[in-house]
């Protein structure tokens, strides 16, 4: 722990400088408060993209081939009949020109059977012709209307790709840009033409990371409401705990003020507020109330105890100091070394959830005496038992000190080793990227996941891809038939190997389609030529009918690298790792002399990556965790056994986490990854609360047991408190319309309840069944004699 003279000679420059102390933290909170403006609340797609991952380099290298994996899938479902009648071609006509309008979308990644560059070859006397299926225009006749089916079904790539085996579905697809996004408008452009084009007879759905995206800024509203309901409930709460205006203002307070100095620092660095972390920050928040009502609890009994408010302000502060500034430095570095995932988004909240972790160090631990200082003490004694919430908590806590005697101390610490077997078991079962992103984003009927689900039903092959790049040693190498028949022979491998792969294509396919019509369109004609200029020629054949961007998605202009894209029914965890180890298998048992394959590009590509990186993450970030929280724990107690005595229950709260996560079918990816691991290191503060308490209540009674009393009695009851408080802070979550917000406020729940039962149950008995050294050897810190707490409220 910290030396005593340290802590006294701060607290002496507190009071005696509060003054000065006072602007300083005035012109550090404008300061923050100006840079509030420049604090947005925005999502990018580029932060969910790990950019050192071998994937993400391969895809910046050759951004001009993949083009972007953000594709918008729009479904047109009719209710009967199909898709070929003049209303409804004209429907995907009129969906697919108002895409090619909306902000954001890239118009060279637009597709749909209206789209121009959906053509058809036509071979006639009067020569080749190559033209849209809805040249001169969008359908007017049944007849008309019968001509675009025929060419559907004649034509290679359309059916399974557009238009669904039964006729009920067509498809529009759009690729959108990474970054600049101005999801208000994009939401408001896409929803509004889902409700327009939906009709009596066509239902409009839509899916795919754009849609995604604008359904959670959608839902920002409600995090507002949620937020003031959270806040609204805490301050009842903190009127029911203190009853009085101070014990209500001073904690909130503290918390506003560390929001407003970690806000002004995001704005300060531009990080961007991501939603889905909202429930993460007011997590924080309430951090800083709990150490706050810690502080006032020990203010308050110090107070009565001692008849002195300055006497008491030392006093107590004497007490808090050591457990106050471990369990800041714990939390923040803890939940710093996130910043380990080499993931934007990951970082940045890293970032700014440690700087706002540490605010907690002025907000509290400097301002709290300084404020009460200037305040007038209380007027009752908040352990005499008069109030219900004196009564409600006082018969708790007896509770707990019975536990912590007896044989009953042999049933928590033979529970917590079963519950540590029962988590490991569970946690191994826990999967990276298990769920589709809708499905752990939103709940089974959201309209996002509806549409998701019936384009898998409808089993399109193309709502998803895996793109391989063959990077030739020289240029000119896919003007050789030998180099395009490699890339054919890959391409057909993973269209047999890779499961719910629904087709694929390269420019093999091109060559072969246009050869296959200079020869009238007979199909034995689908060859590939063995003249090299042959090929080139065939290629510049379709560059000038199709344009460069066409092309570049098969090959590029020196004919040097060429692409390789299967199709897939979905994007599942099983699904793109089950066709990357293909691919890897594939690649290791056939080398080529004249090229290499790459891997991956395509939506494959970035969730593979992204599934990757955070499963490293996770792991190293438990390790950093645990690290730090023993090396900071061992420094406050100068005991190896005092350091494993404080960290049991975090380290049977984390397998548990994992398990509850199998268990609710939670998904582990970016978004739950730290909240999961914020809620390991973020509930450690009851155990150095409770466990520094008893060891200086053992240098008053010289009793262990009624050390332990006394520590529940006093610290256990303001945790119990502030369990209740965090509690209230996340438990309004478990109704948001999202079921990830919900079940990130389930999860967090959990978790501070694990640590709760942990510091208030397991450290107790531990100290009581083992009396370890360190908590017993230290003699008096000579200050007063106290009453026990129970001889005091018989008196």
């Amino acid at each position: 722990m910290l030396p005593r003279q340290w802590m006294e000679a701060y607290l002496r420059f507190l009071l005696r400088y509060r003054w000065p102390v006072l602007f300083v933290s005035l012109l550090m909170t404008i300061f923050f408060v100006d840079q509030l403006a420049h604090t947005r609340l925005q999502m990018n797609f580029l932060d969910f993209y790990p950019p050192g991952h071998p994937y993400m380099q391969l895809m910046r290298k050759h951004a001009r081939m993949f083009g972007s994996a953000n594709i918008l899938v729009i479904g047109v479902e009719v209710k009967d009949g199909d898709v070929f009648t003049v209303e409804t071609l004209n429907k995907i006509d009129r969906l697919t020109i108002a895409v090619l309008e909306t902000p954001g979308v890239n118009p060279w990644q637009v597709r749909s059977i209206s789209h121009p560059a959906v053509r058809s070859i036509q071979v006639s006397g009067e020569g080749i012709r190559i033209l849209p299926f809805f040249f001169p225009g969008p359908p007017q006749t049944p007849a008309d209307a019968a001509r675009v089916k025929k060419l559907v079904y004649t034509n290679d790539g359309i059916l399974d790709f557009y238009i669904s085996r039964d006729n009920q579905v067509a498809l529009i697809t759009a690729g959108f840009w990474e970054s600049g996004l101005d999801f208000a408008r994009m939401k408001e452009r896409l929803f509004q033409l889902r409700e327009q084009e939906t009709d009596e007879r066509h239902t409009i759905h839509m899916t795919g990371f754009p849609v995604l995206f604008c359904w959670i800024f959608d839902y920002k509203d409600w995090i507002f409401y949620i937020t003031g309901l959270t806040i609204l409930s805490i301050m009842v709460l903190l009127w029911f705990y203190f009853r009085t205006i101070q014990g209500v203002l001073i904690p909130l307070f503290s918390g506003t003020l560390s929001t407003v100095w970690a806000l002004g620092f995001a704005g300060l660095m531009g990080f961007t507020i991501d939603l889905l972390m909202i429930v993460v920050f007011l997590l924080i928040t309430a951090r800083a109330l709990s150490h706050s009502v810690q502080s006032m609890e020990r203010y308050h009994e110090e107070y009565f105890r001692l008849g002195d408010k300055d006497a008491a302000i030392v006093q107590s502060y004497l007490g808090l100091f050591s457990p106050a500034l471990v369990s800041i430095a714990s939390d923040g570095l803890a939940i710093l070394s996130l910043a380990i995932a080499r993931i934007p988004l990951i970082q940045k909240m890293a970032y700014l959830s440690s700087f706002w972790i540490f605010t907690i160090s002025v907000s509290v631990v400097t301002l709290h005496p300084i404020i009460l200082s200037f305040v007038r003490p209380p007027r009752w004694d908040a352990k005499a038992g008069h109030r219900l919430s004196d009564r409600i908590y006082t018969g708790i806590n007896r509770g707990l000190v019975k536990i912590s005697r007896g044989g009953a101390r042999y049933v928590t610490a033979v529970g917590f080793v079963l519950a540590l077997v029962v988590g490991i078991y569970y946690a191994r079962q826990l999967k990276i990227g298990d769920v589709s992103i809708g499905k752990a984003l939103f709940y089974e009927d959201h309209p996002y996941n509806v549409a998701y689900d019936l384009i898998i039903e409808k089993e399109f092959a193309g709502i998803s891809q895996l793109t391989i790049i063959a990077e030739g040693r020289e240029p000119g190498v896919f003007r050789d038939v030998r180099a395009l028949q490699a890339l054919e022979k890959f391409q057909r491998y993973m269209e047999k190997h890779a499961a719910m792969a629904g087709g694929s294509v390269s420019g093999v396919d091109i060559i072969r389609q246009i050869y296959q019509m200079f020869e009238e369109g007979i199909p034995k004609w689908a060859i590939l030529p063995s003249q090299s200029k042959d090929i080139g020629n065939m290629f510049s054949y379709f560059l000038m009918s199709a344009g460069a961007p066409a092309l570049e998605r098969f090959v590029d202009k020196d004919l040097q690298n060429a692409t390789i894209t299967i199709f897939f029914r979905d994007y599942s965890y099983d699904t793109i790792m089950g066709a990357l180890q293909q691919a890897k298998h594939y690649i290791a048992n056939n080398p080529e002399d004249r090229m290499d394959f790459r891997l991956a590009g395509g939506l494959f590509g970035i969730l593979a990556a992204i599934n990757e990186e955070v499963e490293w993450s996770y792991k190293w970030n438990l390790v950093l965790v645990l690290a730090t929280v023993f090396v900071l724990s061992f420094l406050t107690y100068r005991s190896l056994v005092g350091a494993l005595i404080v960290m049991i229950p975090s380290i049977v709260a984390q397998p548990l986490t994992e398990a509850i996560m199998y268990w609710a079918s939670i998904d582990m990816n970016i978004n739950s990854l730290p909240i999961a691991a914020i809620g390991i290191g973020i509930g450690i503060d009851y155990g150095y609360y409770v466990l520094s308490r008893i060891t200086e209540e053992y240098e008053h009674f010289s009793d262990i047991d009624q050390a332990i009393e006394e520590a529940l009695m006093t610290t256990g009851r303001a945790i119990l408190f502030t369990g209740t408080t965090l509690t209230a802070s996340v438990v309004f979550w478990l109704f948001f319309p999202m079921r990830f917000q919900a079940e990130m406020g389930l999860l967090l729940t959990l978790i501070l309840f694990l640590h709760i039962v942990g510091a208030l149950v397991f450290i107790p008995s531990m100290v009581s069944l083992f009396k370890p050294r360190f908590a017993t050897v230290r003699k008096a810190a000579r200050v007063p004699e106290r009453v026990p707490e129970q001889q005091a409220q018989v008196s």
